[in-house]
């Protein structure tokens, strides 16, 4: 499998959204942990690691591209993939957080699984970056 027993962890505040991607991810061999928001996955991250953190960049409260700044700067060798549905939102904060990929809501599943399986098994010293306009569509 794809995962290969890869943790990864997933935040997102929508509780259908967050059940659909580790549903996704763990149907692929990923073992995933959730969040329901930055601060939860902030405590998560400081307690063990994780192979690749998934992100919703527009969370309320602690707001998910502050969150994605925040793991960026704690842990900047994990790699970092944001979902959201608002492309304009996401094009303008992915290069500030160095995500690896930006995903627009509604996606593919594929998408989502090829971007991680990259992330966490790159094929070369550097990660592989992903077009902007590849992922928003």
């Amino acid at each position: 499998m794809a995962g290969c027993g890869k943790r990864i962890l997933v935040v997102d505040e929508d509780a259908d959204c967050q059940a659909l991607v580790e549903a996704q991810l763990q149907e692929a061999g990923y073992a995933v942990e959730t969040a329901c928001d930055g601060v939860e996955g902030l405590d998560m991250l400081r307690k063990q690691c994780f192979d690749a953190i998934i992100t919703d960049c527009c969370m309320p409260g602690f707001v998910g591209h502050e969150f994605a700044g925040f793991c960026r700067i704690a842990w900047p060798d994990t790699p970092l993939i944001l979902l959201c549905g608002n492309a304009d939102f996401m094009l303008g904060h992915a290069e500030k957080v160095d995500a690896v990929a930006c995903i627009r809501k509604p996606y593919e599943v594929a998408m989502l699984r090829t971007a991680l399986r990259l992330a966490t098994h790159p094929v070369s010293t550097e990660q592989p970056i992903f077009s902007m306009a590849e992922m928003a569509h």
